[in-house]
């Protein structure tokens, strides 16, 4: 059931024993998300608990350490920045019991027994701040840095079309309050591991386009990603963004190989396109300009073939 923001706060006010659900591959939104709802719980005196069905990467450790760790056996489980349970991989079944998810996916498909969504949001941490704000606690510098996360990482560094006055005024606010922005932002758009680089150089050399070089996708072949032990899924995940970073490239899709006979394409896109719709032919979804699907018991080639095939279709609707 669709909620507003005062039904999903009195559910949190008025309960207790939180298991606080963050999706699966994580991104600097969910995490964020879980770990500032997370804090704000445990300042109103409650038992909460975030929980990840993937390793965590590294880079992400300062948004859990102000968290106090709880032993509880949880009541209520909450979703956030979740558009699909089957996101959760392992932990589909404790998502489908979900009492409450918080999500700004256009493409969010209701599970939980109360949904609050709202697909204008620039990202879930928005929503997550809101709900913060009209619990009444105060956002200090733990809080602000794990809601600044997730907003500027799901805006590109506010580079995104999704962004609006709203985003940034949200981060200036979070910036007065104490997010260590300089950090942040060096640790999630600067920096990379010479893994990352090293798995960069490898997947550059095996790009492709087509359209006339509206599309670009590049691969990452399991064999390639086992050869590199120095990365990290986030190293990984970083992939997705290469090929649009190229002029001209109006879809640009990674194609990873998860495990034997499985794939994940990641699109990402410019105004002209929307990349969930095109996700959504292979049960996919996620936003307009970046979206994902799999590909189960195929071939590298034959996923990449599908994806592709896809987004030339869509290059060819708007001529």
């Amino acid at each position: 059931m669709r909620i507003d923001i005062k039904t999903a706060v009195d559910f949190l006010r008025e309960n207790d024993d939180y298991l606080i659900l963050m999706h699966a591959s994580p991104d600097g939104d969910t995490l964020g998300s879980g770990s500032a709802l997370c804090l704000a719980l445990q300042k109103l005196g409650k038992r909460a608990k975030a929980v990840c069905p993937d390793v965590i990467p590294h880079r992400f450790d300062y948004l859990f350490k102000a968290i106090e760790p709880m032993d509880f056996e949880h009541k209520n489980v909450v979703c956030v920045d979740i558009a699909d349970t089957k996101l959760l991989a392992e932990m589909k079944s404790t998502g489908d019991a979900a009492q409450l998810a918080i999500d700004h996916h256009s493409s969010h498909k209701d599970f939980a027994k109360k949904e609050y969504v709202e697909p204008e949001s620039a990202a879930c941490c928005e929503l997550i701040y809101a709900v913060i704000k009209e619990l009444g606690v105060t956002i200090d510098k733990d809080i602000a840095s794990c809601l600044y996360t997730g907003i500027a990482t799901d805006t590109g560094c506010f580079k995104f079309t999704n962004v609006t006055p709203r985003t940034h005024s949200i981060a200036a606010e979070l910036i007065a309050n104490g997010a260590d922005f300089g950090a942040i932002n060096y640790a999630m758009f600067v920096v990379k591991t010479q893994g990352r680089i090293k798995l960069e150089q490898e997947t550059l050399k095996n790009i492709q386009f087509f359209a006339d070089g509206k599309v670009a996708v590049i691969t990452a072949s399991l064999a390639l990603i086992d050869s590199l032990p120095d990365i990290d899924t986030d190293d990984i995940g970083a992939l997705a963004n290469i090929p649009r970073e190229i002029a001209g490239v109006e879809i640009g899709i990674c194609v990873k190989e998860k495990k034997a006979g499985v794939f994940k394409a990641s699109l990402r896109t410019s105004d002209n396109f929307d990349a969930a719709e095109i996700a959504q032919n292979f049960g996919g979804g996620g936003h307009a300009r970046a979206a994902g699907c799999s590909f189960n018991g195929t071939t590298m080639e034959k996923a990449v073939e599908k994806i592709v095939k896809a987004s030339v279709e869509a290059v060819e609707k708007q001529k």
